[in-house]
Formats: C-alpha cells, sequence, structure tokens
C-alpha cells in the first residue's frame, strides 16, 4: 500500500508512521509530512478535517510565509519560528545568483544539509513538534511540511523515526521517498520556467531534477553534523531526559 496520498493542490503528501521500530514495536499512525499548502484547495482542506488533522508544524521561514500564505483552514495548532525574519531565505539567493550546474548543486545541497540542524528557527520548531508528538496520540493527526516537503522536512523526520528506534535503512527509504512521490517530469520544466521568466537563469534539466530532489549523500551530511539523534535532542535542541522518554513512548503503536 502507497505511503503517498494524492492531494489536488498539496505535493509530496506522505505517511511516516508505521515502520518497524526496535524489540518488535511498531510506530503509530496519524504521522504525516509533505510540501507547503499555499495551494490547497476546499477539497484538500476538508481531507485534513476528515484526517483528523490536529497539529501543523511549518518549517518555513517568514519570508517563505509571505510569498506563499498557506491554506490550512480553521481549527490547527500551528508551530513556526519568526527567527531570521524577512531575509532572502538562503534556497532562494542560491537559485538567483548560484552554480546551478550539476556538480554545484550537489555541493550547495551538501553544505545545506550541514547547516539545517544548526539553524535556530529550525531547531525551535524540531523542539516544538517534537514536544507535540510527546503528547498527542495517533487519533490527532500531526504533519510537518516546509515548502517542497524533503530537506528540513526530511531531517525532522529523519530525527524522529530515529528516536522511535527504526532502522537507518528503514529512514533512509522514508527520506528517499520523495523521489517517487513527486511528478519531477511535470514539475522540472515547470520550475524551469518560473526561474528563466523571474530571474533570467536557464537551469539544465538534470541539474534542476537534483536541486528539487534528494540523495543518499545528503542525509549523511547531517546526521554527520549530528552524531546521534538522542544527543542532538538533548544537547542542542534542549529537551529533557523525560521528555524524549515521553516522545519515544508516544511515538509506537499501542
Amino acid at each position: 500500500m502507497s505511503r503517498v496520498l494524492e492531494f489536488e493542490g498539496i505535493r509530496n503528501f506522505r505517511h511516516f508512521g508505521e515502520y518497524a521500530a526496535r524489540d518488535g514495536a511498531t510506530v503509530r499512525s496519524g504521522l504525516f509530512r509533505s510540501g507547503h499548502f499555499h495551494n490547497a484547495t476546499e477539497a484538500d482542506r476538508q481531507k485534513l478535517v476528515d484526517m483528523r488533522i490536529s497539529v501543523v508544524a511549518d518549517l518555513r521561514r517568514p519570508r517563505e510565509r509571505d510569498n506563499e500564505p498557506s491554506n490550512w483552514g480553521e481549527g490547527l495548532r500551528i508551530l513556526q519560528s519568526d527567527v531570521s525574519g524577512h531575509k532572502e531565505p538562503p534556497h532562494l539567493r542560491f537559485i538567483r545568483e548560484g552554480d546551478m550546474s550539476l556538480d554545484g548543486v550537489a555541493a550547495w545541497m551538501r553544505a545545506t544539509y550541514r547547516r539545517l540542524p544548526n539553524e535556530k528557527g529550525n531547531q525551535e520548531v524540531f523542539a516544538a513538534g517534537l514536544r507535540e508528538l510527546a503528547t498527542h496520540g495517533a487519533d490527532e493527526g500531526f504533519v510537518v511540511h516546509c515548502a517542497a516537503g524533503k530537506d528540513r522536512t526530511g531531517l525532522f523526520c529523519a530525527l524522529t523515526l530515529a528516536l522511535a528506534g527504526v532502522e537507518r535503512d528503514a529512514i533512509y527509504d522514508d527520506y528517499l521517498m520523495t523521489n517517487d512521490a513527486v511528478d519531477y517530469d511535470a514539475l522540472v520544466p515547470m520550475v524551469q520556467k518560473r526561474l528563466l521568466d523571474t530571474y533570467g537563469r536557464d537551469i539544465p534539466s538534470d541539474a534542476m531534477r537534483r536541486f528539487l530532489g534528494v540523495e543518499p549523500d545528503y542525509l549523511d551530511e547531517a546526521f554527520d553534523e549530528i552524531g546521534s539523534a538522542e544527543a542532538y535532542v538533548s544537547g542542542v535542541l534542549g529537551l529533557s531526559d523525560d521528555e524524549i522518554a515521553a516522545i519515544r513512548a508516544n511515538l509506537i503503536a499501542r
């Protein structure tokens, strides 16, 4: 059964629960990840209601939220950060003036994953999202997203699954699922045209696909930077041992 859920205006929406965890346990259901909600339709919003989504962790920066305001509907608890204010997000600056060759994109993406765990805004929402997971059960759906639902979101989900005791191979499988969940044959030319019209940049298709997708070595860089998930969540995000124990307990299906 596919983990990918179809929406009219939301890309890369999928379930990241129900993986095998340590000691024969299983991660609970009700855990979702996606791209932004700016283009969510009325049907999409009703689907979120039907799925009992109650908490949304939005990892985007304020300027991204201003450029593409979310279409969530009502009744949701929203987790966001205003750290970094209205500065231009790094990925937009890179698109505008960076080396968008195939090798240039790969190098920038690896550097990005070394940066993501250390950004204060990400840390703030990571911590808030994990604390929500310590108290909310499967009957209250949780969704985490950024712009594309692959980098910041991918790191949050990898941390969460690692805390739950999911095997590393399964964590990487979940992360890499973006490459199958998104229709890049349609998305790449659309983004190429937008960048040509907006910035006058004619980006090669292979470089554009690499920028919009994910690779195992990207996540490798983040884990090399972080060390163990528990050490990062405790030492950097500031969660207590009791909070980490509560997260682990609540992530397991009962």
